[in-house]
């Protein structure tokens, strides 16, 4: 039953190990903001790109995604076999930094936990995006994500829910580090059945929370056309930039020489182009 070792592998496994070099990336080369400029060059982006489409083309030839049974695929199976795999391709082999990664199983949110005291259970986002600097665990980017069918409530309940865990995850940095008012932000992603939206919290200079609907675009499950898969790539390099920029942001913060009150943490939101 169980086939003879193939000693190929072996070989191969041997050269993987020895050849193996740790990318070298400083967390302190130069700072970046948001101005509007990509952060890579335009090869590094066609990589990238080329990732994303890879993961697509899988998803395109998985008969699971077929429009009928599609519709009995729960919140998890559309996760592990869609957003996952395309938000790790989005977000591999980051310019800026290496210890973060993406985790999943709606693991409990530190920021929502530390935030809402002790004896408090936290918010458990359905993915998150964590970094670890200067000994500390940040959460840079949350999603929420519903069933491929969903219903307008689930659509509703998780856009308020993100709009929290954003408010969380810029509350627990701030208690650290002091990141850059009106460019440091959190990433607030939604997934509303075949839709992605892709929000930002940020603190401006009179600390207000401004959180900004950045761009939506539809998730591309079966075949489509290439302007739908060019907006869904655009959006995903969208996200990609941003966390770049903010890994940097975060790098170079200084860091809170004292407690302070807690800071005004309205919130005031750009309106959602659904259509």
């Amino acid at each position: 039953m169980t086939p003879t070792p193939i000693p190929m592998v072996q070989e191969i496994c041997r050269e993987f190990v020895l050849d193996f070099k740790r990318r070298e990336i400083e967390t302190k080369s130069a700072k970046l903001i948001h101005d509007g400029a990509w952060k890579e060059s335009k090869e590094d982006i066609k990589c990238v790109v080329k990732e994303i489409l890879n993961v697509l083309k899988d998803i395109w030839n998985n008969e699971a995604f077929d429009p009928e049974l599609a519709k009995t695929l729960n919140e998890g199976t559309y996760q592990s076999t869609v957003i996952v795999p395309v938000i790790r391709a989005s977000l591999k082999n980051l310019p800026v930094g290496d210890a973060f990664f993406i985790s999943t199983s709606e693991k409990q949110s530190i920021a929502s936990a530390n935030r809402k005291g002790e004896g408090y259970m936290g918010r458990r986002p359905d993915i998150m995006l964590v970094v670890k600097y200067l000994e500390t665990v940040f959460e840079l980017m949350y999603v929420e994500c519903s069933r491929l069918i969903s219903s307008p409530q689930k659509k509703t309940d998780d856009e308020i829910k993100l709009w929290r865990e954003t408010n969380d995850g810029l509350y627990w940095i701030r208690q650290s580090l002091k990141p850059d008012k009106d460019q440091f932000g959190i990433v607030g992603m939604q997934v509303a059945g075949n839709v992605l939206h892709l929000n930002l919290l940020v603190r401006d200079m009179v600390n207000v929370h401004r959180y900004y609907h950045l761009q939506s675009a539809e998730i591309p499950v079966q075949f489509s056309d290439e302007a739908v898969v060019t907006k869904f790539i655009e959006t995903l390099l969208l996200l990609r930039n941003i966390i770049i920029t903010n890994l940097s942001l975060l790098y170079h913060a200084p860091t809170a020489t004292s407690q302070r009150q807690m800071e005004d943490s309205t919130t005031v939101s750009t309106p959602r182009d659904d259509n």
